[in-house]
């Protein structure tokens, strides 16, 4: 049975195993670089296989109060507006799954399960905390940080993103490499735009090396926009670089007439660019006591809407392992066993999925709606019954 159970990283995925393991009586220390526990970004999508989770630990209620559910999601030709494809709502998703899908504001998911993890300790929190090593025995794992602070304990879980310091620590360092994908994000107030949305609030167009996605969150109060697309070359680092609304609009002149003036909406410095990263599916996601979750073990791109869902998924049945495994190591084999293959494959997944929403007609490639989350079976995963 461990006795304390570090977790480097305090975005979603490092809040919801530290969530989850608290529910079954384990003491976390969590440890983030920044020196503030709050989370940028714009939307995010929590789908019904993440909403178990969520509602098993008792924040799904509120998160749902402060996203949006949407109606049915209209797929369409990038020039045209033809309708593609036309996909269930969030109401039918739920009667069909078991639980809510909702779109919120990635902050408002965040504070959720920040919120959470304090209420039940106060004090598990540890900030300006940046991991540069973590080194173990075979009865401890001790975490060092940039600051000259060392803590030992029974566990150490990278929940670190995709550049994770503690995946290079223990499992070698692997450079991350950009995918030739470049996106932008911004965010509207409804009331600006509503009276162009004719009902359809959820809206994907694709085409030829670009696509771009709008939806509803916080209440409705906000339109995120996203429009990611192809380019060879990337050089800025970061991934909340400030762009110019012109810029935006140059990449998608070929679009619909609506993506334009819908670009031309986003208000003054609200727009922001960063180049979407990558690397190959780890082999091991455990090594002795440590063990790695999330974008640590498997950085997803966002061409199936599952990043911050899978990292959900992993943070929940890594407490279940520990619940129902009291060795180390035997719980951290079941969780590796439990996740690895559904995790990597997600992440390969994405990957197809990104050809073809973008297929490059120059090529005679064709862009399609391709299989989305629901036809791959995603949201029929459970992570809190899943077997481990």
């Amino acid at each position: 049975m461990p006795s304390k159970i570090l977790i480097v990283g305090a975005g979603i995925g490092g809040l919801t195993a530290a969530l989850a393991l608290q529910k079954f009586g384990f003491q976390v220390q969590v440890f983030e670089q920044a020196p503030e526990l709050k989370e940028i970004g714009a939307g995010v999508v929590v789908t019904p296989n993440a909403m178990h989770a969520l509602n098993f630990l008792n924040v799904g209620d509120a998160i749902c109060a402060m996203g949006s559910s949407p109606g049915e999601t209209y797929t369409r030709h990038y020039a045209t507006g033809e309708v593609l494809e036309v996909r269930p709502s969030g109401a039918d998703l739920e009667e069909k799954f078991g639980a809510p899908y909702f779109q919120s504001h990635r902050a408002d998911l965040h504070d959720e399960l920040k919120k959470a993890v304090v209420n039940n300790d106060p004090d598990c929190v540890f900030l300006n905390h940046a991991c540069s090593e973590v080194t173990q025995d075979g009865d401890t794992v001790t975490a060092t940080f940039k600051n000259g602070k060392s803590y030992t304990g029974s566990v150490v879980i990278g929940c670190d993103g995709n550049a994770s310091a503690v995946r290079s620590s223990v499992f070698g360092h692997e450079d991350v490499n950009y995918t030739g994908q470049v996106a932008f994000r911004a965010l509207i107030p409804a009331k600006d735009v509503n009276d162009m949305l004719d009902n359809q609030d959820k809206r994907l167009y694709i085409g030829p090396g670009r696509m771009f996605l709008q939806y509803y969150i916080r209440r409705d109060e906000i339109l995120n926009v996203i429009g990611i697309a192809r380019e060879q070359k990337w050089q800025d680092e970061g991934w909340a670089i400030p762009a110019e609304i012109s810029e935006f609009q140059d990449l998608y002149s070929d679009f619909h007439p609506y993506i334009r003036e819908l670009i031309g909406k986003i208000p003054p410095g609200n727009l922001f660019k960063w180049g979407l990263r990558d690397r190959d599916p780890m082999p091991e996601w455990v090594k002795g006591r440590v063990a790695t979750l999330g974008d640590a073990a498997h950085p997803m791109t966002p061409f199936l809407g599952q990043g911050a869902c899978m990292a959900i998924e992993d943070g929940m049945v890594l407490g279940r392992c520990f619940e129902k495994y009291s060795d180390v190591h035997e719980a951290l084999a079941a969780y590796e066993s439990a996740r690895k293959a559904r995790g990597n494959g997600v992440q390969m997944a994405s990957r197809e999925q990104a050809h073809a929403l973008q297929g490059d007609v120059k090529k005679g490639d064709k862009f399609s709606p391709g299989r989305g989350p629901i036809q791959r079976g995603l949201f029929e995963y459970n992570p809190v019954t899943v077997e481990i």
